[in-house]
């Protein structure tokens, strides 16, 4: 519902006709995308001393955004490590080599028993070829067991990297949306007062509208 009044008075001005705003409103749209660019932003935009909401967003993608990097460094400190230990305890490298060939060389001790395995199982297609790079031989099961260990944990890192992807995807989501809203609906609140320096007679003078939204 909207209400407007009126007021005139014979006051002479100078300057042509213009509107003033009471403050300025917070526009919807930057609201939504300030918040899509930084959650909690888009509240801080609409309402600077009162942004709370925003704050617990803005928290949110903080600690999402820690631990995604967190999780990426754990995994390539790990990978580093992984290398390591095939190289000085196996004699092997891993540059290059794909996921299978890690597997092959975590679960069996040597090419050699990794290839007789394909044979008695028939998986012809996964014999590898007796050369040099493809060769390893560990020098202890505990050593091959630590190589398990430690391929483990980076495929578990590694794989909770998509979900905290996702989170902070719904963190901007909702943050902005309940941003817009909040931009949207005090827009809708804020009386305007328009100033004509030409009044409703045609006349030098001035015109006061105020236009209340309900």
């Amino acid at each position: 519902m909207i209400i407007e009044r009126s007021f005139a008075q014979g006051i002479e001005f100078d300057q042509p006709n213009k509107v003033v705003a009471l403050e300025e409103i917070p526009n919807p749209k930057t609201a939504l995308l300030l918040s899509f660019v930084v959650p909690g932003l888009g509240h801080q935009y609409v309402d600077n001393e009162n942004w709370s909401r925003g704050k617990i967003h803005l928290g949110s993608e903080i600690a999402l955004m820690a631990g995604y990097f967190g999780l990426s460094a754990r995994a390539n400190r790990l990978e580093g490590n992984l290398s390591i230990l095939a190289r000085s305890k196996a004699g092997v490298s891993l540059a290059n080599r794909n996921r299978e060939f890690e597997l092959a060389v975590a679960n069996f001790d040597n090419l050699a028993e990794y290839n007789d395995f394909q044979l008695r199982t028939r998986r012809w297609q996964n014999i590898l070829p007796d050369t040099p790079e493809n060769r390893w031989n560990w020098e202890s099961d505990n050593d091959r067991f630590e190589f398990r260990d430690t391929r483990d944990r980076i495929a578990n890192s590694e794989n909770q990297l998509p979900t905290l992807l996702t989170l902070m995807v719904a963190n901007r989501l909702l943050s902005g949306i309940n941003a817009f809203t909040r931009a949207r609906n005090l827009s809708n609140s804020i009386p305007v007062v328009s100033v004509n320096y030409i009044n409703e007679f045609g006349e030098r003078g001035v015109t006061a509208n105020f236009q209340f939204n309900f």
